[in-house]
C-alpha cells in the first residue's frame, strides 16, 4: 500500500521554533508542534496540536525558514507509535510531512494596499 493513501493538509501555527538534529546515516530530521484551530471563540476555543517531522532537505528548509507564531500548511501522513517510559505505554502521532509552506494569506482585518 501506498504512503500517499495515508494522506493529510493541516494549517496552523508554530508552538516553537522547529528544533532539527542529524541522525547517522539516516539525514536530517527536524520537529516541531503545530496548533490547528478547530471550533469556538474565548473560553469555548477549541485547538488541536499535532507533532509535525520533517526529513533531509525538507528538514533544513523548515529549519531555516520557519519560527515559532508563523502560519504553516504542511501535507504529509499520519504516523502512529507506541513506546514505553518508566514501566507506562505510551501512544503517540505524528505528522510525516511531504511538504510545508509558509500560509502568505493576509488576515481580512488589515489595510492592505492595492496593487
Amino acid at each position: 500500500m501506498s504512503a500517499y493513501n495515508n494522506s493529510v493538509t493541516i494549517v496552523g501555527n508554530l508552538g516553537r521554533d522547529p528544533e532539527i538534529r542529524e541522525i547517522p546515516e539516516i539525514g536530517h530530521v527536524a520537529s516541531f508542534p503545530i496548533a490547528v484551530y478547530r471550533s469556538g471563540k474565548g473560553d469555548t476555543k477549541k485547538t488541536d496540536w499535532f507533532y509535525v517531522e520533517c526529513w533531509h532537505d525538507l528538514a533544513r528548509g523548515s529549519f531555516e525558514y520557519l519560527k515559532k507564531g508563523d502560519r504553516a500548511i504542511v501535507y504529509g501522513s499520519i504516523k502512529f507509535e507506541s513506546y514505553e517510559k518508566d514501566g507506562v505505554k505510551i501512544n503517540s502521532t505524528k505528522l510525516i510531512a511531504r511538504e510545508v509552506g509558509k500560509d502568505v494569506s493576509i488576515p481580512r482585518q488589515k489595510e492592505v494596499e492595492p496593487f
